[in-house]
């Protein structure tokens, strides 16, 4: 088999320090060498051409780039089984592959400063007989890559191609289904990055079997990430099609979801049903986990907590945000008293609007104190002779 080219679409995920350059790394047997071709990538999306397959297949993996000292401009020819040194460096995700026919034992230059190391983000085979799968992912949030909150359901499509008939002439071995298995990542809380040892990742039990081409959603998921508390979760899951080579699987399609923590605030320098005679001058929200696009804010109304209530809003606690992983912030409630009518009792809320329950506003949390002005004075007047 002989295919001249073929178009591959290669996004990053990372987002690289400036001046880093992402690439598309082929690995294929030619005339019984394991042939390794880096194709460098210099924008986040596009097209590349790969070289012309031939033998069986090849092999695709997208790497990214956290450091600009690095460039990925390598062409390798690795003898089987043979260590080979060149000026990239990677991890040791190559090692001892062995889909396809391919053997590749490659250590790769270190980098002697420390600094972060390209990370291998997706990898699909390609060959003659080889099925295909197209999976995506998809929540309430449009943002590409596809994220959601942990509270929130998501769902999954896969697209099967490629799969051989019952009555079609085929090659011995040829597959003839898809399996695709559920993986996880923890992120740290800090950095909002798997850990580097690989502490914190792992398979599901929940596997799913595709044996027909076609189109198939999974609708209503929910994350699984484990931890003491569901809504606290953060990190990824991945949805990997894999098929049968050999003794070996390989990768035909994948895609990863990014799991982020419901959002929490805490009121300071206000004491539920303490009385004030004036607005407390100290009042703030400390804000954790907010989502990535979210606008969070507090208002104030008269009476006791009451969910859909309308109250007014307190210009100095917004805080609006559109990145890429949740924020924390601190914010002061130096309005409240605009809110203050009569005296009596009065509720503060702080409410966040995400892409979640039809960007409505959302109650995080809430008090309630007690407001009065008026002084009472009591005095007794007498008069002696």
């Amino acid at each position: 088999m002989k295919i001249r080219l073929i178009s591959l679409l290669a996004t990053s995920l990372l987002v690289p320090h400036a001046g880093a350059v992402d690439f598309v790394r082929q690995i294929q047997l030619v005339n019984g060498r394991t042939v390794v071709h880096d194709t460098p990538i210099a924008r986040k999306n596009g097209t590349v051409r790969s070289k012309p397959l031939e033998g069986d297949g090849a092999i695709f993996q997208l790497y990214a780039y956290q450091d600009p000292a690095f460039s990925p401009f390598t062409l390798l020819d690795a003898a089987v089984g043979t260590a080979v040194r060149a000026n990239v460096s990677l991890s040791s995700n190559l090692i001892d592959l062995t889909v396809l026919g391919i053997h590749l034992d490659i250590n790769l230059g270190s980098d002697p400063s420390g600094s972060a190391l390209p990370q291998l983000l997706a990898e699909k085979t390609i060959g003659a007989y080889i099925p295909e799968a197209r999976i995506s992912l998809t929540s309430a949030d449009p943002y590409f890559p596809p994220r959601t909150r942990a509270d929130q359901p998501f769902a999954a499509t896969v697209a099967v191609g490629r799969l051989p008939t019952e009555s079609a002439d085929l090659p011995e071995g040829v597959p003839t289904k898809v399996t695709m298995a559920r993986t996880y990542k923890l992120y740290d809380r800090t950095l909002h990055i798997p850990a580097e040892n690989g502490t914190g990742q792992g398979t599901y039990d929940q596997g799913f079997e595709f044996n027909r081409n076609g189109t198939f959603t999974l609708p209503g998921l929910y994350q699984n990430l484990p931890g003491d508390s569901p809504t606290r979760a953060i990190g990824e899951e991945s949805f990997t099609a894999s098929v049968k080579l050999g003794d070996s699987r390989a990768a035909v399609g994948s895609s990863t979801i990014q799991i982020w923590p419901v959002c929490s605030a805490r009121i300071e320098g206000i004491e539920a049903g303490k009385t004030y005679q004036e607005a407390p001058p100290e009042a703030r929200v400390v804000l954790t986990d907010l989502y990535p696009d979210s606008v969070t804010y507090a208002q104030i109304y008269p009476g006791s907590p009451a969910l859909g209530t309308t109250g007014t809003k307190l210009p100095s606690s917004a805080f609006s945000i559109n990145t890429f992983a949740p924020q924390n912030a601190v914010v002061p409630l130096a309005d409240i008293s605009e809110g203050f009518g009569e005296d009596g009792t009065y509720t503060i809320e702080v409410l966040t609007i995400t892409p979640f329950n039809e960007r409505q506003p959302e109650r995080i949390t809430h008090i309630s104190f007690e407001l009065k002005r008026t002084i009472s004075i009591r005095a007794m007047s007498t008069t002696m002779e």
